[in-house]
């Protein structure tokens, strides 16, 4: 059965007459990938030609779980009488079963009978080297989040998110995401970190005493943890369900720019997302143009919010419209400064940002205005 045939029979199972408000996490890539247990990167190849014979539809709905809204893919009519009768052929088919620890031959019907038919469409549609497991128990997600922040004060960067989601649905295998102090990368990361559901994922907040030792401790830890045969960094590295984040590259030793640049040589099937300061010395960047135009590495600038994320960050929806602007060309929308503009933090001003005490009062001022 080839990966085309089972993500039918996988959609078919979220089938419905009426479209639901919310999308089940299952109809997004990222959970096709899961359920048909392929890697993310051959889902989008998958979904565009099924789009294409018409079988499939694509549309940008809300997801259950997302705050915000994802692309998500149906069965058109014509892709549930392809999938209905794919069941009918699976049906009539004899499967090599793993059930119980043993290997057996079953008719699709046998299955059915064992498990129910939306167990056993599952289970078919996840079947790899041609053997199929009923008894098959997935594990929850390793999450390791140690000194990751909260997601306080985080308002709109839907584009950044898109971009971050094309990352994760492509070939490149680390994406850095730069921005100067107190725009908000971190916070970013974070919240997009939250919306990978059936992700093994691991945070590494870096500091300029961290060393390439302790950094390759926590991988193979980790690593362990998710499963027991990856002894190796290398193996870790090729865990199609880890994404490692690694935040606030900036002042790092010689050797921890030497050990991200040996990430950059394994060929693997995990992710790695590295936050990183645009003021970062020349000197100490792990990467360089060849490794981006080779779509190895991707980057994501990220600026100052817009007037409507701004708005919100502020907690004013009253402010006056020429106040905003104001404080827009002042802050060019930094996230940092305006979450201190909305606490009234004056000294976190002060000590935070390069703004004059004139600007900062007048700032502090501009914020109080409503309309």
């Amino acid at each position: 059965m080839s990966v085309n045939d089972r993500v039918l029979l996988h959609l078919s199972r979220f089938a419905t007459d009426i479209p639901p408000k919310e999308f089940p996490p299952e109809t997004a890539q990222a959970g096709i990938a899961s359920a048909v247990g392929i890697s993310r990167t051959h889902v989008p190849r998958a979904v565009k030609s099924l789009v294409k014979e018409g079988t499939v539809s694509e549309l940008t709905a809300r997801v259950r779980g997302h705050e915000r809204r994802m692309n998500v893919y149906t069965l058109s009519p014509e892709g549930l009488q392809k999938a209905d009768q794919l069941w009918k052929e699976a049906l009539a088919s004899v499967f090599q079963v793993l059930a119980d620890g043993r290997t057996a031959t079953m008719k699709g019907s046998d299955i059915e009978t064992a498990v129910g038919k939306k167990r056993a469409i599952a289970a078919i549609s996840q079947m790899r080297d041609g053997v199929v497991e009923i008894d098959k128990r997935r594990r929850a997600p390793v999450k390791d989040l140690k000194g990751a922040p909260s997601q306080e004060g985080f308002c709109g960067r839907d584009p950044e998110l898109r971009e971050m989601d094309d990352f994760m649905e492509s070939h490149a295998r680390i994406l850095v995401v730069l921005g100067n102090r107190g725009y908000g990368t971190t916070t970013l990361v974070r919240r997009f970190v939250e919306e990978q559901e059936d992700l093994d994922i691991l945070w590494i907040k870096l500091d300029k005493d961290i060393t390439a030792e302790q950094l390759q401790k926590r991988l193979r830890d980790f690593g362990a943890t998710v499963n027991k045969d990856a002894g190796t960094l290398e193996d870790v590295l090729d865990l199609r369900t880890v994404l490692v984040v690694f935040d606030d590259y900036y002042a790092v030793s010689e050797e921890v720019v030497e050990f991200f640049g040996f990430i950059i040589d394994l060929v693997g099937e995990a992710k790695v997302i590295v936050t990183a300061r645009q003021e970062t010395p020349a000197y100490n960047w792990f990467y360089h143009k060849k490794e981006v135009d080779s779509g190895v590495v991707r980057e994501l600038k990220i600026k100052g919010l817009d007037e409507e994320s701004a708005r919100e960050l502020l907690g004013n929806d009253k402010i006056e419209k020429d106040a905003l602007r104001r404080i827009m060309m002042i802050t060019r929308g930094q996230p940092m400064a305006l979450k201190m503009l909305r606490d009234g933090d004056e000294r976190g001003l002060r000590e935070n940002s390069v703004f004059t005490p004139e600007e900062i009062k007048y700032l502090l001022f501009l914020r109080t205005k409503n309309s």
